[in-house]
């Protein structure tokens, strides 16, 4: 249920994915001040608190290479079992990507950052993002499998 009503009325709410060290919270949760943050340390707790928060999320900060199941993978599971909260997501990267990392972010529509973020630079996209209702972030229908190719007989 998302009621637009109950959005614009309550403080937004964040969803962090971080991993079990905590580093993506710990560079932006202070410029998260104003918002109510959960901070999810691995894929269970974050399809738990997806599934059972109640409320919906408004936004999802996600570690792109986090270790126990790469953004990507969560994403390709969320978009099939919840695509409101896919379609939320916005991917954080802290380091140079690999191929496969750069080759998912040019088939989704997700927003994607570079830590370190200027904290104004932060609070200004979460507000704007924030603001947006799913359907401002169209999703297509990704193949996220890689092809496989006919042996030629």
């Amino acid at each position: 249920m998302h009621p637009a009503g109950d959005m614009k009325r309550s403080r937004s709410r964040i969803l962090i994915v971080d991993d079990p060290e905590g580093r993506l919270s710990r560079s932006i949760v202070p410029a998260l001040g104003p918002h109510e943050v959960d901070i999810a340390r691995d894929a269970f707790d974050t399809i738990y608190r997806i599934d059972c928060a109640g409320r919906p999320y408004h936004l999802i900060f996600c570690d792109l290479a986090r270790g126990d199941v790469p953004g990507p993978e969560l994403w390709a599971y969320l978009s099939l079992r919840r695509r409101d909260a896919a379609e939320r997501m916005l991917f954080v990267a802290s380091g140079p990507l690999a191929a496969t990392a750069k080759a998912f972010l040019a088939r989704v529509p997700n927003p994607r950052i570079e830590l370190p973020v200027d904290a104004d630079e932060l609070d200004a996209l979460t507000r704007r993002h924030v603001a947006l209702r799913p359907s401002a972030w169209p999703m297509s229908l990704v193949n996220l499998q890689p092809k496989v190719e006919q042996a030629s007989a």
